[in-house]
């Protein structure tokens, strides 16, 4: 018989068993996080176009750099919107819980969670992909025409004061020097 240290509890097996259990009963009666939000949800496509942006699209990913996963979660943000029911960061979780996840990111922050590749991607609060921007569409405007004002440019008439004599060094090179004028 295996040796089981007194205080241990139920050993992970027993525990990863059992919350993949719970998740799963949870999402068959239609509940749970990833039915949450599913009206204003974002296409699996667009957050595989942020995951592309952010992380190469390795939803596994772990660089040491404190973001974890295929939208590059810190800890705390995972912990604090729930991801700890999965994994204890991003990166040890599926596409799909990460995904789930990044839902609820998106409802709490907006798309300022993601700041550049949200909007490469098209990211946006709905979750519904943004509309085209102005610099890829071209609208055809109405040109006001305006009449331009001729101006005279004023000249202004200074007293020159000094007067710039060029002179030479012993070894050929050339200098100015101001040479101040009475008036």
């Amino acid at each position: 018989m295996r040796y089981t240290p007194r205080h241990s509890g139920a050993s992970k097996r027993v525990k990863r068993i059992a919350t993949v259990g719970l998740t799963t009963a949870a999402l068959a009666m239609g509940g749970g996080i990833a039915a949450a939000g599913s009206a204003n949800a974002a296409s699996v496509g667009t957050w595989d176009k942020v995951a592309a942006c952010e992380s190469g699209g390795r939803w596994n990913i772990a660089t040491g750099n404190g973001y974890y996963g295929g939208l590059q979660f810190s800890r705390s943000t995972w912990l604090g919107y729930g991801g700890g029911a999965y994994a204890p960061t991003a990166n040890r979780a599926s596409k799909a819980q990460q995904i789930a996840i990044a839902e609820r990111v998106l409802a709490g922050q907006g798309p300022g969670a993601w700041p550049v590749c949200s909007r490469r991607a098209g990211l946006t609060r709905g979750g519904a992909a943004a509309p085209a921007s102005r610099s890829t569409v071209r609208k055809a405007v109405a040109k006001k025409v305006v009449k331009k004002r001729v101006v005279k440019k004023k000249r202004y008439v200074t007293k020159k004061r000094y007067v710039l004599k060029k002179r030479y060094t012993r070894s050929g090179k050339r200098y100015y020097v101001r040479v101040y004028v009475r008036r």
